[in-house]
């Protein structure tokens, strides 16, 4: 078979690529076609019209499913017969789930109300059917440029909305063939819940049955800041191990080599379903029957052949699988090692062929890391060499081993120990090397154009490396990385964003040539009284879960001043995330406020930064801006009044922050100063007991800035502050509604944008 004939279906898998593109998002698509239609001239291949045929047929086929992607449920509806698709999931109080309901898909959540209610729900199983009362809601999405969209996320699933329940009455588990295997992988799952130590259940889970819910988030972040944690999910080699392991012990077992094929065929359906069907499990295992099928049919397929045709049949299947994060650096990660294998086995050392694999790896899942996560692991390209084998040839057996024997009803005390102490030892050392300054390089997420130019350096290092030019590749993608971490450090642009952190303030400062970066709050969860029961293992952090990620987003790894105005959770609570996620070179606090009992771990995380009381008559400048410090004026801390107030003269505006400053600090501070701003963040969320008329008529804004979250139990903003701001001719923004609200300027003059327009 000649080269051309070699990559028919590689060329038919990019066609399929390039026209599902066209229809869901056209300016990839074009990008795509380009490269495949410049590979094709550059080769001269006879392909070109067999891959216009398939780029049209998948651009039909996206465009159909595309517009087929609607709801036929009625927001009106409350009584509802739901089927749970899935293994349920308890934290805490929280009950959720995937649910089908009349042939949709639905995100169900209900509030466990008592512990027996939380037992009596944890044996729910996929299958069962329910009667429920609950309502229907429409999905929110992210209030942030960047970061996760939880409503994107569902839409890419078929999922239009979710079902928040009020009860629950009839319910009857499934006794169909199709829902057993999903219910053998919850037993599964649970069994190792029961059997194995609790340190060690999160990665067992993971490596058998791909279910990352009980890892720490401390190893996961570890993990990820190694470039390992990929090996915590189940991937091509995971399958290729245990598909051989039980070819070998069919073989050993008396079974013909033409019977044991089919059984493996068999099992590795089974085993997708066992596995949630993740991606990678599906692609490694799909590629694998297809192989087989193909060797029993006499055809002669390869890796390249079942990796291409098993792609376009996905894509074909459900063209938005091509947005989930999984699926992207599963199947570019395998064509990446698949089409550089000749020069990976030409290698003679083993240790410089496990380079090669990882050094392909990681470039290869370069744009996807940056894209999903904003930042890569530059010490991953040793990390690799250490971790795959150690997972793929020690613990993953050792897991499979262990789960085996306990099903057998064979306990094995000291191996059980011996195993929960290697893992112990290898999350400690994980966190010990993710401790490591530059272990990671925060880049952001790309602009598309620079996306681009990463798969653009890739294409042409798989031409080098076609012709043995290793050493250059590596040099053009050192260099656009360099140029990439410069813009990004040194853009003649600034920003000032109020990030949308619910019903709290966090607001960024960068500033153009890295003149400097502020950061004034962080928001923070409000807690409530609740019983241990209700406790959640993977509690939703304001700091963790969306001003670092946000950070990062805007490829930002470094903060001159932390700016903490005053003691409440809303404004300091995710502040120790802030601090452990970032360096941070000075923390601002007002005078006392570290006194608060809130404050105590904050105080403890900044003491690796210069602490200072900051009040009145505090400044500073930074190229062309402008900053002071108007209130307070004593060193006695008394809550709301005692916010630190910042007055600011950047971007071609004059700008007052105010915290939670209210009426009686708003009087007492105008009549010291005649302030006026062009831009107001307006004190305490729109309380009424801020942005009085007086003060409103001394500053006498153009723009009003309302940090608050959405449906508030405080009602904020108060409808008479509104109607304050709207009668003086106020431009008004609230994150609530809008998300976060930017100020982009350049050379003194911008623009506002919000989020959600």
């Amino acid at each position: 078979m000649n080269r051309v004939d070699r990559e028919f279906f590689l060329y038919g898998g990019i066609s399929v690529l390039a026209g599902t593109l066209l229809a869901l998002q056209w300016v990839w698509g074009a990008f795509v076609l380009s490269l495949l239609f410049l590979s094709l001239l550059l080769r001269k291949s006879p392909r070109i019209f067999f891959c216009c045929f398939l780029i049209f047929l998948s651009y039909l086929n996206g465009l159909y499913q595309q517009n087929s992607r609607f709801s036929i449920l009625s927001p009106d509806q409350t009584t509802f017969r739901i089927t749970f698709t899935s293994n349920p999931s308890i934290d805490g109080n929280r009950f959720s789930s995937p649910v089908d309901i009349g042939g949709e898909a639905t995100a169900l959540t209900y509030y466990l109300s008592t512990p027996s209610e939380k037992e009596r729900f944890s044996s729910i199983t996929p299958g069962t059917s329910c009667t429920v009362s609950g309502e229907l809601k429409t999905p929110r999405g992210s209030g942030n440029p960047g970061l996760f969209d939880y409503k994107e996320y569902l839409y890419h699933q078929k999922t239009y909305w979710t079902l928040k329940v009020d009860s629950f009455s009839t319910c009857v588990p499934s006794n169909r063939w199709s829902d057993q295997l999903v219910q053998i992988r919850a037993e599964g799952l649970k069994m190792i819940e029961r059997s194995f130590p609790p340190e060690a259940v999160g990665i067992t889970q993971a490596l058998l049955f791909g279910e990352t819910g009980e890892i720490a988030e401390e190893t996961m972040e570890a993990y990820r800041a190694l470039g390992v944690v990929h090996l915590l999910a189940i991937s091509g080699l995971h399958v290729g191990l245990i598909s051989a392991c039980v070819f070998f012990l069919l073989l050993r077992s008396g079974v013909r080599k033409e019977r044991a094929g089919w059984v493996v065929i068999v099992f590795l359906l089974g085993y997708m379903v066992l596995t949630g069907a993740a991606p990678s499990v599906v692609r490694a295992s799909s590629m694998l029957i297809v192989i087989l099928l193909g060797q029993k049919a006499f055809l002669g397929i390869k890796t390249l052949d079942s990796l291409s045709i098993i792609f376009s049949v996905m894509v074909f299947y459900d063209p938005f699988l091509l947005f989930h994060a999984g699926f992207q650096l599963s199947f570019f990660v395998s064509f990446s090692l698949v089409l550089s294998s000749d020069r990976i086995l030409s290698s003679s050392s083993t240790l410089l062929q496990a380079f090669k694999v990882t050094y392909v790896s990681q470039v290869a899942s370069l744009p996807f890391i940056l894209h999903h996560f904003f930042e890569f692991s530059v010490i991953g390209f040793v990390t690799n060499l250490l971790y795959v084998p150690l997972y793929s040839l020690i613990i993953l057996p050792a897991a499979f081993i262990l789960y085996a024997t306990t099903i057998m009803g064979i306990h094995l005390p000291f191996a059980m120990d011996l195993y929960q102490s290697l893992l112990g030892w290898t999350d400690r050392f994980s966190v010990f090397l993710a401790s490591f300054p530059f272990s990671t390089l925060i880049l952001g997420r790309p602009h598309a154009i620079v996306t681009a130019g990463y798969f653009g350096i890739i294409w042409v290092g798989f031409m080098l490396m076609e012709k043995g030019r290793q050493i250059k590749t590596a040099v053009i993608l050192v260099l656009f990385i360099s140029l990439h971490l410069m813009w990004n450090t040194f853009r003649p642009y600034g920003e000032i964003s109020f990030i949308d952190v619910g019903q709290g303030d966090s607001i960024l400062i960068d500033l153009p040539f890295n003149q400097g970066t502020y950061l004034i709050d962080t928001g923070g969860n409000l807690i409530f009284p609740h019983d241990e029961w209700e406790e959640r293992k993977k509690a939703f952090s304001t700091g963790k879960d969306i001003v670092v990620p946000y950070l990062k987003s805007k490829g930002i790894g470094s903060i001159d001043k932390l700016i903490l105005t005053h003691g409440d959770l809303d404004h300091v609570g995710g502040a120790v995330d802030v601090l452990e996620g970032m360096k941070v070179k000075e923390v601002w606090i007002s005078p006392g406020s570290a006194q608060k009992e809130v404050m105590a771990e904050v105080m403890l995380a900044a003491k690796g930064s210069e602490l200072r009381e900051a009040k009145m008559g505090d400044a500073w400048q930074a190229g062309d801006s402008s900053f002071s410090i108007l209130s307070p004026d004593d060193d006695v801390y008394e809550g709301n009044d005692d916010s630190l107030v910042i007055y600011a003269h950047t971007g071609g505006m004059k700008w007052l922050f105010t915290g939670d400053l209210e009426e009686s600090g708003e009087r007492k501070m105008i009549h010291r100063y005649n302030v006026e701003a062009d831009v107001l963040k307006v004190g305490h969320h729109g309380s009424a007991s801020s942005t009085s008329v007086e003060f409103l008529e001394t500053v006498d804004p153009k723009v009003a800035i309302i940090s608050a979250g959405k449906d508030n139990r405080f009602g904020h903003p108060h409808p008479d502050v509104v109607a304050r701001l709207e009668k003086g001719g106020v431009i008004i923004y609230n994150t609530a509604d809008d998300g976060a609200v930017t100020y982009r300027f350049w050379r003194g003059s911008g623009t506002f944008s919000a989020h959600r327009p």
